[in-house]
């Protein structure tokens, strides 16, 4: 039988666990355990495909950001490259950022 990472116990066969997605690490789905809330262990239980990940992992990877804020320099060169060049050039930057743009709302 495999150990709890956190509490050292032992796991029980029909026990509920927890692997964190990041370090595979195995724990009791239990508040102690894992230092959720119970509506958060509920939402675990009852939904496909949630993933959870250990508070080792949480505090040691850097969060990800839902936008970019570009810098100036940046913009200035995109507008530059929009207003200069060919009308098939201008075109084909222009049909580019409306993708981009397209597929970042999708997601």
């Amino acid at each position: 039988m495999p150990k709890c990472d956190n509490c050292d116990k032992l796991i029980a066969k029909k026990s509920t666990i927890l692997e964190c997605n990041t370090c595979s690490k195995t724990v009791h789905a239990t508040q102690a355990c894992t230092r959720l809330t119970s509506k958060q262990l509920a939402a675990l239980r009852n939904t496909e495909n949630l993933e959870w990940t250990c508070e080792v992992c949480r505090r040691e990877t850097p969060r990800q950001r839902s936008f970019v804020i570009q810098e100036e320099e940046e913009e200035d060169d995109e507008e530059l490259l929009l207003t200069q060049g060919t009308d098939s050039g201008s075109n084909t930057m222009k049909k580019l950022l409306s993708d981009i743009s397209f597929e970042l709302k999708k997601q």
